[in-house]
């Protein structure tokens, strides 16, 4: 996999999954503080920060804890997360610092300052505050997903990577990463490693669909076929609007010879996807591996309607078209 399919994956993560604060609460973005990229502040110093300038020395813990904190500490640092998660970022600079000036020691106050820098496109200071956050706490496994985000970024995979997987050895089910680097390994091929990585996922969220086609994918492409027909059935019913869901069940069901479900399933990712050539060419080889010639025809049609250009599709139709006149 080349460094623009990965900084892919990574940028679409960003703007899913990234920069969220540890409440788990999903951020609303105001209207006057959207972060443009001439007011992105990247000294190169930042940029090209070493992998060991930021990893922590020791496995030690010398931070503390929310839960260690005093009321009133924590009451001032839930106010600037909260702002944070309404996109009030002003709001939640000044009452995070507010909180690191009553305890300098604070993990999650460091680590949520970060965040609220990140959005404001303060690039340089968000990594400083994760560093330091690392220096308080080497096991914090967000931290390390924050930043590896800003390393694919700046185009550095192999950080980037490094970075995920002292995420999960943190947090085994932590789930952003465990999808990053199930969706990496799935691209470059290692079909074993993603499936360990989406299994992770699964172990915590079984209702994630995205996790369910993958691992269908996967299964499929290891020859395992029942595991991945039950993935897809998954899928399936939690996202009956997916017309790739009904697509990839309908391969599962056609591999196994069950060919009136796979019929059925391409037929139903036929009307999601109207303009998928794929699920008309399938439907049209098994109509004709059963002699029902002109139904075959009309899928092929159907699949030259939408690419007049398909030779398989063109070569099929004139096969079935002379079936039928032989009759």
């Amino acid at each position: 996999m080349n460094s623009k399919q990965v900084k892919f994956i990574f940028c679409f993560l960003l703007i899913i999954l990234a920069v969220s604060f540890t409440t788990g609460c999903k951020s609303k973005k105001s209207n006057n503080q959207k972060t443009t990229k001439s007011s992105v502040k990247l000294s190169n110093s930042t940029k090209n920060i070493t992998l060991a300038e930021l990893l922590p020395k020791t496995d030690v813990v010398t931070g503390k804890y929310k839960k260690e904190l005093p009321e009133k500490v924590t009451d001032e640092y839930m106010y600037g997360t909260l702002a944070g998660q309404y996109g009030k970022l002003d709001v939640c600079e000044e009452h995070l610092i507010k909180t690191l000036k009553m305890e300098k020691l604070f993990i999650e106050a460091h680590h949520n300052l970060g965040l609220c820098y990140y959005k404001q496109g303060r690039v340089n200071e968000a990594v400083k505050e994760w560093k330091q956050t690392l220096a308080l706490c080497p096991t914090y496994a967000e931290t390390y997903y924050n930043l590896s985000i800003f390393m694919m970024d700046m185009n550095r995979e192999n950080d980037a990577i490094e970075l995920l997987n002292r995420c999960v050895k943190y947090d085994p089910f932590h789930l952003k990463a465990r999808y990053a680097l199930g969706s990496i390994c799935k691209q470059k091929g290692q079909n074993q490693e993603a499936i360990i990585h989406f299994k992770a996922y699964e172990s915590k969220d079984r209702g994630d669909p995205r996790v369910l086609i993958a691992l269908g994918e996967l299964y499929l492409l290891e020859g395992q076929h029942d595991a991945s027909l039950k993935a897809f059935e998954s899928a399936s019913r939690i996202d009956q609007k997916n017309g790739k869901v009904f697509y990839q069940l309908g391969i599962a069901y056609h591999r196994r010879g069950l060919l009136d479900n796979a019929i059925m399933n391409y037929k139903r990712a036929s009307e999601l996807m109207p303009n998928n050539v794929d699920c008309y060419i399938n439907l049209g080889d098994i109509y004709a591996s059963r002699n029902e010639f002109a139904s075959a025809l009309a899928s092929y049609n159907a699949a030259l309607g939408i690419d007049p250009s398909n030779s398989y599709a063109s070569r099929k139709a004139k096969v079935v078209e002379a079936k039928l006149l032989e009759k």
